[in-house]
């Protein structure tokens, strides 16, 4: 949880800096010179980021380098806003994969939470006075704690 919190606040400071860069860019060499109408019509990413499941059914993120390039006598403002920015994609593949595997380790626990109540002859509809602190209780998807002092 902790490196998930870690790789968040990085995505945030990557895309931070990187708008702010692009509104250098913007304000250095003028707004109709950084806009979405000096684009090329055949532009090709740089980086793809693939989607598979695993036969588990979780999801998995992968960065594929593209062939684009964002040319020769760009600014500098640009080139750091570019490389802000691909920083941030590299961060938000590793956020969703990690992201996925907190919630498949969440879900297998909810799992064994249930099969423990059955195995101990636990309807499920009310727990059991002898629950440790922190138990949880899966209530139609929503999750309630309780705490037993």
């Amino acid at each position: 949880v902790e490196l998930l919190q870690q790789r968040r606040e990085q995505l945030e400071q990557h895309l931070r800096q990187g708008w702010l860069s692009l509104a250098q860019a913007r304000y250095s060499l003028g707004c109709h010179r950084v806009s979405s109408l000096q684009y090329g019509a055949t532009m090709v990413p740089r980086v793809r980021v693939c989607h598979r499941q695993d036969p588990e059914g979780r999801p998995h993120f992968e960065e594929v380098p593209g062939t684009g390039g964002f040319g020769v006598l760009v600014p500098p403002s640009l080139r750091q806003a570019q490389g802000s920015f691909q920083k941030g994609v590299t961060l938000a593949v590793e956020v969703a994969e990690l992201q996925a595997t907190m919630e498949a380790a969440a879900a297998r626990y909810r799992q064994l939470l249930r099969q423990k109540r059955h195995l101990d002859g636990d309807s499920g509809d009310s727990q059991s006075s002898t629950g440790t602190p922190g138990d949880t209780k899966d209530t139609e998807g929503d999750t309630a704690t309780s705490v037993t002092a």
